[in-house]
């Protein structure tokens, strides 16, 4: 399913591989200023290739807004966000054993088994590109809570393992009990 929420409805579409990926949000209500210097800041902290941890691919992840605001301001219309793959290589996946195999680490396996085909081209849309419609929608509805309903989304890690930031107590058994850390 591509599509998530009710009054906040979400769709994502576009592949790894393909020439974009994007959202379209509905539910958005009108005279919200939005503009794609409020959404940027969290394209670019999801970006790839920015540590030896994420994919070399080398992508800007650059949103625009085609439609659903005029000047900066919500219509109360769909807005539609799309993000252009710049670092698409579809030839790379297209050889038989690819075409083949899942392959190990990747959602290849479950993807065919959901859907009844194999996206060859860097996994269709079990790839991580999928989340960028994800964020962008995220940082509307973000700036939207804060304006509308004056509440801040905040997160972080709290514990690895049996390493934790605030240690559980007997009067808190779980981090997430304890009132104090969240001031």
């Amino acid at each position: 399913m591509s599509t998530w929420g009710q009054y906040f409805r979400v769709t994502t579409y576009g592949e790894s591989h393909c020439r974009s990926v994007g959202c379209i949000v509905d539910g958005c209500p009108p005279g919200l200023e939005i503009t794609e210097a409020d959404i940027q800041p969290q394209m670019t902290r999801r970006r790839p290739g920015q540590s030896a941890l994420t994919t070399p691919r080398d992508e800007k992840d650059r949103v625009e807004i085609q439609s659903g605001t005029e000047f900066g301001i919500t219509l109360g219309t769909p807005i539609a966000m799309v993000v252009r793959n710049e670092d698409q290589r579809p030839k790379d996946y297209g050889n038989s054993t690819m075409d083949l195999y899942p392959r190990p680490s990747h959602a290849d396996f479950t993807y065919l088994e959901k859907y009844g085909v194999k996206a060859s081209s860097g996994g269709g849309r079990s790839s991580a590109r999928e989340t960028i419609g994800r964020v962008a929608a995220g940082a509307i509805a973000e700036k939207f809570l804060g304006l509308a309903h004056n509440i801040e989304i905040v997160a972080f890690v709290s514990s690895v393992g049996n390493e934790h930031l605030f240690p559980p107590t007997p009067e808190h058994p779980s981090p997430s009990t304890n009132q104090e850390f969240l001031k």
